[in-house]
């Protein structure tokens, strides 16, 4: 085949391109760091590289963000647990002591004071907050476990429907006609009206929350009770007498008969005579139906604990209605933390600060300001023997005599019942350790399973960043190699060149 110059020419300039283009190349890796700059350099590199940065920008949000996130919600979990469990051991010591006496007259006020408070320290680490979310309440992190200090409480209410089985029925040790020394002139007048006070003791059914209604704030009768057996069946609650008792029937809120039944609005109270006691503790569910038309702040939101709805008022004075429910399986947050891993990192309030604890230091403290009451009323009447009023009036002495030594009955009944009813919260308060103690020990768990994946992360990250960068990095001794090697290529193809291109055909001649 006959070789012409110009096919030399054009060979020449397309090896010498092939030689630039090797400079070219050689001289991006050394200035870029990195093997190719498009994905048609080489594919297969290209590819990789797309997966292993996906791999590493994970593994970076895993190891930067969702762990220390995760991390922080669990410490915080931690000391609010540690810090209520403190909570219930003060209150623990107090049952402990008022099991064995009645503290003194001065002590009880203070303690009252101090039990007040302690149940307040208890609802706060209940509001306990990372980053604007509060941790304690589900789902719903917006919003703490109590109505808060700068709520506009005046919106709420609620329509209420709590479950129980028929362990939450308990007794309560009560006075019915208990002496009330403001009304001596009226029984000195007429002794007749005059009646002994009768210790006794009632059946008791719990509810959430005190200043409860049997009407709500649309006015419709909404109280209810069904008790269902553990097939599912109604017990036929329809032969007993509902009264629903307001504050004007204080002096009778624990006056049932055996087939009574009494809804005290004012301390959130069912009231059962001994008939229908026997007939509720074979449910094996107890609904009751209720009305909360008025909420204060630091109270327990219904929204966490029960199914309810919610009628808020809204600035237009329409009514919007919001139906709750709280599910069965819990209200979970889980972040991920690795790939194909995921760590609950909530723990939720409802199991943690329960309106059951509420109850039982109210009821501490119902007991203690019901002995001292009886104290206040046995002084006074002391005081009222020395006055001249009375003191000469042999019918006044007789009466208030009398009334004296009722009241002593009275305050025997009421200290014993301070002490039964300290004696009997040690259990449910050690319980609730117990509870807490359970959840310290499963929020533990999940920290030291977080600390492993934290690691297995990091080793992860440092294993994948060192392959991405095997695979898209240039090695800097072998690229100087490479452009070393393309640069005197390239002059040697121009020196080639340049010799070849400067003859012409008079060259030949």
């Amino acid at each position: 085949m006959r070789i012409t110059n110009q096919m030399i020419s054009n060979n020449s300039l397309r090896n010498m391109q092939k030689s630039m283009a090797a400079v070219n190349k050689t001289t991006e890796q050394m200035t870029t760091g990195k093997k190719i700059s498009k994905a048609s350099e080489d594919p297969v590199i290209a590819i990789r590289a797309l997966k292993l940065r996906t791999t590493v920008n994970q593994l970076e949000q895993y190891k930067d963000k969702n762990i220390p996130d995760a991390e922080s919600w669990l410490d915080i979990t931690t000391t609010s647990l540690d810090n209520i469990v403190s909570r219930i051991e003060d209150i623990e010591d107090y049952c402990v002591q008022g099991s064995t006496d009645s503290f003194n007259t001065t002590d009880r006020s203070a303690i009252i004071d101090s039990l007040k408070q302690l149940q307040d320290m208890i609802y706060n680490e209940g509001n306990s907050s990372y980053a604007g979310r509060y941790i304690f309440s589900g789902y719903k992190t917006d919003r703490g476990l109590t109505f808060s200090d700068t709520e506009d409480t005046s919106v709420y209410s609620y329509d209420i429907t709590q479950h129980f089985d028929a362990k939450a029925l308990d007794t309560k040790n009560v006075v019915n006609k208990e002496v009330d020394y403001n009304q001596v002139d009226a029984y000195i007048a007429d002794p007749t009206t005059y009646e002994q006070p009768d210790p006794e003791m009632v059946y008791r059914l719990n509810l959430g929350y005190e200043g409860i209604n049997d009407v709500n704030s649309k006015g419709q009768n909404i109280f209810n009770m069904v008790a269902l057996d553990a097939n599912g069946n109604t017990i036929d609650l329809s032969t007993f007498t509902l009264t629903v008792k307001t504050t004007a029937d204080s002096a009778t809120y624990y006056e049932v008969g055996p087939g009574d039944i009494n809804l005290v609005e004012e301390t959130g109270e069912i009231i059962f005579g001994e008939d229908v006691y026997n007939t509720l503790k074979q449910a094996d569910d107890i609904q009751v139906t209720y009305a909360l038309n008025e909420v204060d702040s630091g109270e327990l939101r219904p929204e966490h604990y029960y199914d309810c709805i919610q009628h808020v008022v809204q600035t237009d004075g329409s009514v919007k209605d919001i139906a709750y429910t709280v599910p069965e399986e819990g209200q979970k947050i889980y972040y991920e933390v690795n790939f194909s891993q995921s760590l609950q990192v909530n723990t939720e309030g409802r199991e943690l600060v329960s309106s059951e604890m509420a109850n039982d230091i109210n009821d501490l403290i119902y007991a203690l300001a019901d002995l001292e009451e009886a104290e206040q009323a046995q002084t006074k009447l002391k005081s009222m023997l020395e006055d001249i009023q009375y003191s000469t009036n042999d019918k006044a002495v007789q009466q208030i005599n009398q009334m004296l030594k009722d009241v002593d009955v009275e305050i025997a009944a009421k200290k014993e019942n301070l002490q039964k009813t300290f004696s009997n919260n040690i259990t449910r308060f050690q319980a609730y350790m117990d509870k807490i103690s359970a959840m310290q020990s499963d929020v533990g768990s999940r920290m030291s399973k977080l600390e492993m994946i934290s690691v297995r992360v990091e080793e992860q990250y440092a294993s994948f960043k060192e392959l991405r960068s095997k695979n898209e990095d240039a090695e800097t001794d072998e690229t100087i190699i490479d452009f070393n090697e393309a640069g005197l290529v390239y002059e040697s193809a121009l020196a080639a060149t340049s010799n070849i291109m400067n003859k012409t055909l008079l060259d030949y001649l």
